[in-house]
C-alpha cells in the first residue's frame, strides 16, 4: 500500500514541480479567473486531461507535448495580459493544454497499479491547482488587482516564449 500512496503523492506533486506545467496551469487559472463561467473551462480541462491519460494507457508514442504546453502557456499569458477572451478559443486552448499536460506526464512506475495511482494524483493535483488559483483570481475586483493579474500574464507569456525560443533554436 505504501508504494501506491507514494506513487499517488508523486503524481499529485508532478504538476506543481514541473516548471512547464506550473506555467501553463497558472496562466490557465488566471484566464479562467477572468471568465464569468470558469467551471465550464475547468470541465473542458478535466475531460481533455482524462483523454490524454487514456492515450498514455493505450501506449501513445512520444509526443512534442512539452513544446505544445509552452506554446499554449504563451497564448494563455498573452490572453490574460490583454484581458481578452473568446470562449471558443479559450476552450480549444484549454482542451489542448489538458491533453498535452497529460501526455507530458507519463508515469515512471513499474507496476500498473502504481502507474494508475500516479496518473490519478497528477489529475487531482492539476485540477486542484486550477480550482484554487482561478477562485483567487476571480476575486480580483480592484483595478490594481486586475492589473497585477495582467502583468503576471505578460510575464508568463514572456517566460514561455523565451523557453520556446531556446528549445526550438
Amino acid at each position: 500500500m505504501s508504494g501506491l500512496l507514494q506513487a499517488f503523492i508523486d503524481g499529485l506533486l508532478n504538476p506543481l514541480t514541473t516548471p512547464t506545467h506550473v506555467l501553463v496551469l497558472l496562466a490557465l487559472a488566471l484566464l479562467l479567473g477572468q471568465q464569468p463561467q470558469r467551471f465550464a473551462g475547468l470541465l473542458v480541462f478535466a475531460l481533455a486531461l482524462a483523454a490524454g491519460f487514456l492515450a498514455i494507457v493505450l501506449a501513445v508514442e512520444t509526443t512534442p507535448a512539452r513544446t505544445v504546453l509552452l506554446a499554449v502557456a504563451a497564448a494563455f499569458g498573452v490572453t490574460v495580459a490583454a484581458a481578452w477572451s473568446s470562449k471558443p478559443l479559450v476552450w480549444l486552448l484549454t482542451a489542448i493544454a489538458g491533453a498535452a499536460l497529460a501526455l507530458d506526464s507519463p508515469p515512471q512506475a513499474v507496476m500498473i497499479t502504481e502507474a494508475y495511482a500516479t496518473l490519478a494524483g497528477t489529475a487531482i493535483g492539476a485540477c486542484a491547482m486550477l480550482v484554487v488559483v482561478s477562485a483567487v483570481a476571480s476575486h480580483a475586483h480592484a483595478d490594481w488587482q486586475r492589473l497585477g493579474i495582467r502583468i503576471l500574464g505578460s510575464w508568463i507569456a514572456a517566460s514561455a516564449i523565451l523557453v520556446l525560443a531556446v528549445q526550438l533554436r
